[in-house]
């Protein structure tokens, strides 16, 4: 896990604009606001759409006045690569949960799971998964499933389209998809398992793009926690 710097450096309070940063899996989106802040000594920093802990990719960082434009921010679109676990299901629908239920795995043809990912392409009402962040009496859904205290949760309205098959074995499929803002490839990724005969859960999760921007282009955290402050100001690029 990567560890915050231990000191924090000047305040640069005029400092505005977008950060991209590869967010390894472990950390929560929040866990890498916090070490930004204290890299760049700046308190108004924000994402633009969360990452679970166990995902990683792109994470869109907003700084300084730039945080206003955070709303208009978690609108875009998304691309990411999944792997999909077939054969057990989870309490949290991805691999950070304890297991819940078990089945067998069909012999399943190439074709036949290019067709199901295919049979997602278009607009669907999703329930966010119980462990989500989605705010629920002024707390979000897992601290209710946390405690075995389950919330109802209403179907929202998402988009998929170019779901894609990337490789499959007896036991896994990698796929990616673009989506709508609001998302949860967790609960896509278990629809998928169900389709195909078994049940599943996800074991990898990557954000590959937002909007127009990409994966390439962000700086590991890694990176981040050891560059100088004058080299990740460098970093920050308008938001226009």
């Amino acid at each position: 896990m990567v560890q915050p710097p231990d000191r924090a450096t000047p305040h640069t309070p005029a400092l505005e604009g977008l950060l991209l940063v590869h967010k390894p899996p472990g950390l929560t989106s929040h866990d890498v606001v916090d070490i930004v802040r204290r890299k760049l000594a700046i308190r108004r920093i924000g994402h633009t759409g969360t990452l679970d802990p166990m995902a990683e990719g792109l994470l869109i960082l907003l700084i300084g006045a730039a945080t206003k434009r955070q709303q208009s921010f978690q609108t875009h679109g998304k691309l990411y690569e999944a792997i999909l676990q077939l054969g057990t299901q989870t309490d949290t629908g991805d691999a950070m949960g304890a297991i819940v239920r078990t089945a067998p795995v069909p012999m399943l043809a190439q074709e036949h799971i290019t067709e199901v990912l295919q049979s997602f392409n278009g607009r669907h009402m999703q329930t966010p998964p119980a462990y989500s962040a989605v705010k629920v009496r002024g707390r979000p859904a897992y601290y209710w499933a946390r405690r075995q205290m389950p919330v109802t949760l209403a179907p929202r309205p998402i988009q998929l389209s170019d779901m894609t098959l990337v490789a499959c074995s007896p036991s896994t499929i990698t796929f990616r998809v673009q989506c709508s803002a609001g998302t949860y490839v967790r609960t896509m990724a278990e629809s998928i398992a169900q389709r195909l005969g078994t049940v599943g859960h996800l074991a990898r999760l990557v954000r590959l793009r937002v909007g127009t921007w990409v994966l390439d282009e962000a700086r590991p955290l890694a990176w981040i926690n050891d560059a100088s402050v004058e080299q990740l100001i460098r970093e920050v690029r308008p938001c226009g």
